[in-house]
C-alpha cells in the first residue's frame, strides 16, 4: 500500500493546469485528467461523487475496493489545499495525498479485497469538490500486485542454499495453507511465493526466521499452484520452537514445487528463508544397510535433522517424518509385540519386504499416547523389516524399540490360570500384559476361540458395588472383562462379563454379595494379546440399593417434572457417561410394549440425558441411552420392553450438568 504516488499526482496537475481559471468547471478540469488517466492504462470505477464543503469539514465516502491497485482523484473549487485518505475497516489511515494544494491524488493497492472510506476534508479554505475511482497502473513503491513477483503468477525462483529476505506485507492474501490458522471460507493473512526444481529426489528443509511480532508460516506445494489440494503432506508449519521460527523437512520427488511464506491468521512481517536440499538415498541402499534388531533386546536411538524421510506407512498420517529400519529375523511362527516409547509423536510399522509398501504387515501411531506405539501380531516364521518413524515431517527426539518374541501357544505370564490368580487390590491400577498367556477361561459373552487370558482375584468382605475398567488396552473394543465365583467351573459358574470396557464410562458396574471373587481380563478376538492397564473400585452398595428402592413410578400418559441435585451415584454408556447427579424413576410394564420416554430440558445450559436399565443397580443391564434429540435440551428413548420393571435415569451430560426437566411417557401394548 502507498502512502501517496507523487509522479502520478504531478501528472493530474499538468492535465488539470490548463483549466484551472476561476470559472472553469470542475468538470472541465475532470475531463482532462480523464484523458490522461486513460492514456496511462486507467480505468474509471463507478460514477463521480460530488458536494460542497466549509472550511476544515470532512466527507466520508465507503468503497468496496478488491486487490488491485486504485487511484484516487479529487479536485476542488476554492479552497487552498484539500486532504484525501483512504481509512481501513479499523479507521487506521492506509493511504494519504501529501501534497498540499487544491486537489489531490492517492494511489492505494489493497492486498486483500475489503470495506474501506475515502475521507475528504477540506484543509484550507471551503467550497465544491468532485471525487473519482481509477483501477490500473502498479504500485510505485511497496505493494505487490496481485500477478506480481512472488504470486503464483510470478513466483520466484529460489536457489538452494543461498537465504533470502522478504516482506509479506508487500504481498498478496490469495491462498492459505492447512496450518494458518484462517477461519473457514476467509483468507488470511498476504504471502509471497517461491518456486524451486528438483531434478531428483531430495530431502528439503525449508527455514523461515520472522522478523519482530509477526507470527509466520510456510508450506509447499506441488501441481498448481493455486490448488489447495496440491499442498504436501505434512508440509505446512506455524511454529518451529516459538512463533518466530517454520520449518519444514520432507522428502520430496522430481518436479517444480511452490513454497508459500504466509502468516498465521492475519500476520505479515520481515523474514528470512532459507531453503537446502540432500540427495536422499534410494530404499535398496537404506534397506541394505538396515540394523539388526534381536529379539527381546531392546535399542536405542535419536531421530534428527540428519535422518530423512526415505519410507511411508499407512497409517500415523503416512510417517512423513524421519526414519529408520531394523531386519528382524522370526525362527519359527511366534507371537511378536513390538513397542516404542518416544520423546515425540512415533510411528512403528512391519513390513515383509523392505522397500514394498505393498508388503506392510501392521502400522501403529498412538498406543495408550502419542509418545508410545505398539504392535501385537502373530507371524510365520522369516525376514522382517521394522521402521521407527514419526507422525510429523519434523519429529526429532530419542526412541527406545523392543521386538518381544513368544511362542503361538503361550509361555510363562502370572496369572495365567485360576491357581495362579494375582490379587487385585480396589483402587490401585494394575499393568497387565496377556502377551505369553493362555487360552484357558472361556467367558460367557466370547466367542468358542477367544484370545488369551489372565486372572486376577478380589475379595469383597461385603455387599458392594464393584467397578471394573480398563484405563487404557492394547485389546480396544475386544477386551472383555469377566468375573466369577468359580474359576474352574467350564462354563463359568456366576459369571457377568462388560465386552469393551475402556474407561470408566463403560466399566463393568455390579452389585455383588461378599465372598471371592475371580476376575478374567480376556479378548473376544482368536490370537488377539496386548497390554493393559486395569483400575477397580469396590464401594458400600446400601446407598445404591436405597435409591433404587425409592425410585418414583412413572404412569403412562402423564409428565412428570423435577431438578436433577446433589450427587452422582449412576453412569451411562453414553452421554459422556453421564456422570452428573441424576433422579431415578421406576416403570412397570406388564405386558409387552412399545415405550416411548421423552425428555425435555426447562434450564438453559442443561444438556440433559436419558437412560433405561432392567436392573437398576447393574450397568449392565441398560437398555437404552440418548444423550441429544435434535439438540441437547432434549433426549429421547423409543423401544420395546417385555414384562418387568424397569428403572429409568434422568442425567446430565458429562460432569457437573444438572437443572429442571420434565420428562414424559407413552406406553403402547402390542
Amino acid at each position: 500500500m502507498l502512502r501517496s504516488n507523487r509522479a502520478l499526482n504531478g501528472l493530474v496537475l499538468l492535465a488539470a493546469a490548463g483549466c484551472t481559471s476561476a470559472t472553469a468547471s470542475l468538470h472541465h478540469r475532470f475531463a482532462a485528467v480523464h484523458n490522461t488517466l486513460t492514456t496511462m492504462g486507467v480505468s474509471q470505477l463507478g460514477a463521480l461523487s460530488e458536494g460542497s464543503l466549509a472550511a476544515g469539514a470532512t466527507a466520508r465516502f465507503p468503497v468496496e475496493l478488491d486487490a488491485r491497485c486504485h487511484t484516487f482523484v479529487a479536485f476542488t473549487h476554492g479552497p487552498r489545499d484539500v486532504e484525501l485518505q483512504v481509512l481501513d475497516a479499523n479507521n487506521q489511515r492506509v493511504a494519504v495525498d501529501g501534497t498540499r494544494d487544491a486537489q489531490a491524488t492517492v494511489q492505494f493497492c489493497p492486498t486483500v479485497r475489503g470495506r474501506y472510506t475515502l475521507a475528504l476534508r477540506m484543509a484550507d479554505g471551503g467550497g465544491s469538490y468532485l471525487l473519482s475511482n481509477w483501477s490500473g497502473g502498479s504500485a510505485s513503491s511497496g505493494g505487490a500486485a496481485p500477478d506480481g513477483p512472488g504470486t503464483c503468477a510470478s513466483p520466484i525462483p529460489i536457489t538452494p542454499g543461498t537465504p533470502v529476505t522478504g516482506d509479506t506485507r508487500r504481498g498478496t492474501a490469495h491462498n492459505d495453507g492447512s496450518c494458518v490458522g484462517s477461519e473457514e471460507g476467509e483468507t488470511g493473512a498476504p504471502e509471497l511465493v517461491y518456486q524451486i526444481t528438483l531434478e531428483r529426489r531430495q530431502q528439503v528443509t525449508v527455514a523461515v526466521e520472522q522478523g519482530a511480532g509477526y507470527d509466520g508460516t510456510v508450506y509447499i506445494r506441488s501441481g498448481t499452484c493455486d490448488d489447495p489440494s496440491g499442498e504436501v503432506a505434512g508440509a505446512c508449519n506455524d511454529d518451529d520452537g516459538d512463533t518466530s521460527h517454520s520449518r519444514i523437512t520432507t522428502a520430496l520427488d522430481p518436479g517444480t514445487y511452490f513454497i508459500f511464506v504466509d502468516g498465521f491468521a492475519h500476520n505479515a512481517g520481515t523474514f528470512t528463508l532459507n531453503v537446502t536440499t540432500a540427495d536422499v538415498p534410494t530404499m535398496a541402499e537404506v534397506c541394505q544397510n538396515a540394523a539388526t534388531l534381536a529379539p527381546n533386546s531392546p535399542v536405542t536411538g535419536t531421530l534428527g535433522p540428519q535422518d530423512m524421510n526415505v519410507f511411508q506407512a499407512r497409517c500415523g498420517a503416512n510417517a512423513r517424518g524421519p526414519d529408520k529400519v531394523y531386519r528382524l529375523e522370526v525362527p519359527q511362527e511366534s507371537r511378536l509385540q513390538l513397542h516404542q516409547e518416544s520423546d515425540y509423536d512415533g510411528v512403528i510399522y512391519l513390513r515383509r519386504a523392505c522397500a514394498d509398501a505393498a508388503s506392510e504387515v501392521e502400522c501403529n501411531d498412538d498406543a495408550e499416547d502419542i509418545q508410545h506405539s505398539r504392535i501385537n501380531t502373530v507371524v510365520p516364521a522369516g525376514t522382517y523389516f521394522v521402521f521407527t518413524d514419526g507422525y510429523q515431517a519434523n519429529a526429532a527426539g530419542n526412541y527406545t524399540l523392543e521386538a518381544d518374541l513368544a511362542p503361538v501357544a503361550g509361555g510363562t505370564v502370572p496369572g495365567d490360570t485360576c491357581a495362579d490368580a494375582q490379587p487385585l487390590t480396589p483402587g490401585t491400577p494394575v499393568e497387565g500384559n496377556t502377551f505369553q498367556a493362555h487360552d484357558d477361561v472361556h467367558s460367557p459373552c466370547g466367542a468358542p476361540t477367544e484370545g488369551y487370558d489372565v486372572v486376577y482375584r478380589l475379595n469383597v468382605t461385603a455387599r458392594s458395588r464393584v467397578k471394573l475398567w480398563f484405563e487404557n488396552s492394547d485389546l480396544r473394543e475386544q477386551g472383555t472383562i469377566t468375573v466369577t465365583r468359580s474359576c474352574d467351573a467350564a462354563p463359568l459358574a456366576q459369571a457377568t462379563c462388560q465386552p469393551g470396557a475402556l474407561g470408566e464410562n463403560h466399566a463393568f458396574d455390579q452389585v455383588l454379595d461378599p465372598g471371592q471373587y475371580f476376575v478374567v481380563v480376556d479378548s473376544s478376538a482368536p490370537r488377539h494379546f496386548g497390554r493393559f492397564r486395569l483400575n477397580s473400585r469396590v464401594e458400600s452398595a446400601a446407598e445404591v440399593e436405597r435409591l433404587c428402592r425409592a425410585a418414583t413410578l412413572l404412569v403412562p400418559g402423564r409428565t412428570v417434572t423435577g431438578t436433577t441435585t446433589g450427587q452422582d451415584h449412576f453412569q451411562a454408556s453414553c452421554a459422556g457417561g453421564a456422570r452428573s447427579p441424576e433422579n431415578l424413576y421406576r416403570l412397570v410394564i406388564r405386558r409387552r410394549s412399545a415405550v416411548r420416554l421423552s425428555l425435555t430440558s426447562t434450564t438453559q445450559g442443561f444438556d440433559a440425558a436419558l437412560y433405561l436399565r432392567q436392573n437398576c443397580a447393574q450397568a449392565n443391564t441398560e437398555r437404552a441411552c440418548n444423550d441429544d434429540a435434535g439438540d441437547a435440551q432434549h433426549s429421547l428413548i423409543e423401544t420395546t420392553l417385555d414384562p418387568g420393571t424397569y428403572t429409568v435415569f434422568v442425567d446430565g451430560y458429562a460432569n457437573h450438568n444438572s437443572g429442571a426437566y420434565s420428562l414424559e411417557t407413552q406406553v403402547t401394548p402390542q
